[in-house]
């Protein structure tokens, strides 16, 4: 049974007549949630005249998380939740292929700030054919971007390069990196930029390739809706968007890090020693990935969608242009510009 797990911003004196914003997130992990609780704690979503929010997510061990992410495109699909914030773009695609009432209407980061390091001795993607993978979680980002990588080297995922799935925390970066230059974990992994992957460079390990030069607008996780709720309610997407763009910029900002990280411990995150020592490269991660804007390339999504229709799993008539709703975005990042011109006169 999936279990929720739900956070509430519904001050005293709320109207009962009032829509309550429901916002869904797959992964009950704080870098999936923490903007949208920014959001919420911080009064961006009051001030934007939505002072009733629901966030829902679900913990990991209640599912699997290719089975979480499809029942997040299905709770959107039924309009069970208004947004979510963190869904794979395949399953929205698919849904959206399937004629079901969902839409993208932003980005959720900027791009894939991963490395692919090798133990010493690799010089390139190609030494790992006939060599096994470890991996964490089948469907995690990772694992998603190290067959995607895999593919266009010229390698076939599972008959070139096995992986093998530990069931290990998601976002383990210190124990992943300790597990690698112990040779129990390879003989190559992602690793998030900075921290961990720089010491290992340092230390003489070889960067096999790097996502960001890659794939520099790859989207496989965006911001999406039911289509309805957008198309009756443009003003709620609207103010929601300028609330997570808000977050999205007061994170960007180092010296909102202590204040972050207290939302998110009250959040009832960082409990276990690998949250807390994955908190600080994964927040300085966020520098490069954290869009400022939540602007979504169309590129980004394209690409995804022609890797889609190559596994048959898109119609060949399929047009990305279907599935977009970038309205609201664009009003949204107007309005906020227009405000930091006037704050900035005054």
């Amino acid at each position: 049974m999936i279990k929720p797990r739900v956070w509430l911003c519904s001050p005293d004196g709320v109207s009962p007549r009032r829509k309550r914003l429901r916002l869904s997130a797959a992964h009950n992990e704080w870098n999936h949630v923490g903007i949208a609780l920014l959001a919420m704690e911080e009064g961006y979503f009051a001030e934007e005249g939505l002072a009733d929010v629901e966030l829902i997510t679900f913990d990991e061990g209640s599912s699997e998380l290719l089975d979480r992410e499809a029942g997040q495109a299905d709770l959107l699909a039924e309009g069970v939740v208004d947004i979510g914030i963190d869904p794979r773009t395949t399953f929205i695609l698919e849904a959206k292929n399937q004629k079901k009432p969902v839409c993208i209407v932003a980005a959720r980061r900027k791009n894939h700030a991963f490395v692919l390091i090798g133990q010493k001795g690799l010089q390139s993607v190609q030494d790992l054919r006939g060599k096994s993978v470890d991996m964490n979680h089948r469907g995690g980002a990772t694992d998603v971007m190290m067959r995607q990588l895999l593919k266009d080297s010229g390698l076939e995922p599972d008959k070139d390069v096995p992986f093998l799935y530990s069931g290990g925390a998601m976002h383990d970066l210190a124990g992943v990196a300790q597990a690698f230059t112990e040779g129990k974990y390879g003989p190559a992994f992602l690793a998030t930029v900075g921290g961990e992957a720089d010491r290992l460079v340092a230390e003489g390990y070889p960067v096999l390739a790097d996502l960001r030069e890659l794939y520099p607008s790859r989207h496989d996780r965006v911001t999406a809706a039911n289509e309805v709720f957008c198309r009756e309610n443009p003003d709620i997407l609207k103010g929601f968007l300028k609330g997570m763009i808000r977050g999205c910029r007061f994170v960007l900002d180092l010296r909102h890090k202590d204040r972050f990280k207290k939302i998110v411990i009250d959040a009832g995150f960082l409990t276990s020693e690998r949250e807390q020592q994955s908190f600080d490269q994964l927040f300085e991660a966020w520098q490069e990935r954290i869009s400022r804007d939540l602007t979504l390339p169309m590129d980004g999504i394209q690409l995804v969608a022609e890797e889609q229709k190559r596994a048959g799993k898109l119609s060949s008539s399929f047009k990305v242009e279907d599935v977009l709703r970038l309205e609201a975005l664009g009003q949204a990042q107007r309005e906020l510009e227009a405000a930091s011109k006037i704050a900035e006169r005054d």
